[in-house]
């Protein structure tokens, strides 16, 4: 008797161990595999399998959407740097379109010219004394003698001459960008000194201001300087429009 019931609880325990052994070689080939004989669907190692299951599909699409906002981000990123690139260019242009239009006080090396009338009451009968005076022609062709030689900027005390500047004459008064100048008329030009008064000095140019210089004494001075400021344009643009066809 007692052997037979040894024999029953030897035979028992072969067989939970078997059981337990598919369990284990099951688990270990992965939720996939199919499961052991004897495994039942609502045992707890189901529900748990279930929740792994489930955990490594949230994890895979998590490291999905992760990839795709680094690709999205990468794209803003470029985009960005793009956009910040073009924004530097524009300003560069910008400033450059300032400085061309007088609409920004400049600084650098340059000459100062100095236009005076003359010290002399009176010339002979034969001549008009408007002779002993400075003209605004006479302004306009050390301007212009300036833009010939490469000035960047030019002011007359210190009215900055931009595109639309007029120097013209009321009587005897001088208007420049419609501001009343009285002499001395200094000029500031920035650029090349050497350059700028070698071609003043050319005897090429400003012919009759010279025959004036040298007959009824009118003051015409040339001075290289290493620092000059010229003030930025105040004055309004004119604005013209148009429609279109």
């Amino acid at each position: 008797m007692r052997q037979r019931l040894a024999s029953r609880s030897n035979l028992t325990l072969t067989l939970m161990a078997m059981v337990l052994g598919l369990v284990l070689a099951w688990q270990l080939k992965g939720p996939h595999a199919s499961p052991p004989v004897g495994y039942a669907p609502g045992d707890p190692r189901d529900r748990a399998v279930n929740a792994i299951k489930q955990l490594e599909d949230e994890q895979a699409a998590l490291k999905a959407s992760i990839v795709r906002l680094r690709t999205e981000l990468a794209a803003s990123q470029s985009q960005m740097a793009a956009d910040t690139d073009r924004l530097q260019r524009f300003a560069a242009d910008l400033d450059a379109q300032r400085v061309a239009t007088g609409l920004t006080a400049v600084r650098g090396p340059g000459v100062v010219v100095t236009l005076d009338d003359s010290s002399m009451r009176s010339v002979p009968a034969s001549s008009d004394p408007n002779i002993l005076i400075i003209h605004e022609y006479d302004l306009r062709d050390v301007i212009n003698v300036l833009w010939l030689a490469g000035a960047e900027a030019i002011s007359v005390n210190d009215e900055r001459i931009v595109g639309n500047t007029s120097v013209y004459c009321v009587g005897s008064t001088v208007m420049v960008n419609t501001t009343r100048l009285s002499p001395p008329y200094v000029i500031h030009a920035l650029g090349e000194p050497a350059t700028l008064a070698e071609t003043l000095r050319n005897p090429a140019y400003l012919v009759m201001l010279r025959q004036k210089v040298e007959r009824y004494g009118i003051k015409l001075q040339v001075a290289q300087v290493s620092k000059l400021t010229l003030p930025a344009y105040t004055g309004g643009f004119s604005v013209r429009h148009c429609s279109l066809p």
